[in-house]
């Protein structure tokens, strides 16, 4: 069973999916269960109170949260997208491609290393908000370069 909240977030909402005390999947569309049931067909969803979704109102609020301490697994990936995934979990401050892939040290892997950053089930707490080009600006992201701008000033960080 897979339990899940929705919350107003950041002008939208975020809907966090769990399963045995572990966050899976997280949502920032506007219909986080239709988007889950898109991805991953199956499984029996329960709305339920969420304790972990009180880290995405503090974090909102600009107070910081580490990510790293929130129980998370997978329930769908190649090893390699696994590994990518944990890198973005564990790194703080901002990465390219090329430099996500010298750190799952892949590094002529860029392409897939970006393929699987589009895949991230757990956007935020594996921070492929995070990934920006090369060649300057904020890059793309699921939900749009607005919500990815919102991360990213929330973090502190700027964009030139």
């Amino acid at each position: 069973m897979i339990k899940y909240e929705t919350i107003d977030f950041l002008g939208g909402h975020l809907t966090a999916f769990e399963r045995d005390g572990h966050l899976v999947f997280i949502s920032l569309a506007n219909d986080g269960v239709a988007e889950f049931l898109s991805e991953y067909q199956g499984y029996e969803l329960e709305p339920d109170t969420l304790p972990v979704v009180q880290l995405f109102h503090q974090y909102e609020n600009g107070l910081p949260v580490d990510w790293t301490r929130v129980p998370i697994d997978f329930l769908s990936g190649t090893e390699f997208q696994k590994s990518v995934w944990r890198t973005l979990n564990q790194f703080k401050g901002t990465l390219t491609y090329s430099q996500l892939a010298e750190k799952v040290g892949r590094p002529k892997a860029i392409r897939a290393v970006a393929s699987a950053v589009g895949k991230n089930p757990l956007p935020i707490i594996n921070a492929c908000h995070r990934i920006l080009p090369k060649s300057g600006g904020v890059g793309k992201f699921r939900y749009g370069t607005l919500v990815k701008t919102q991360l990213l000033t929330l973090e502190g960080i700027k964009i030139d």
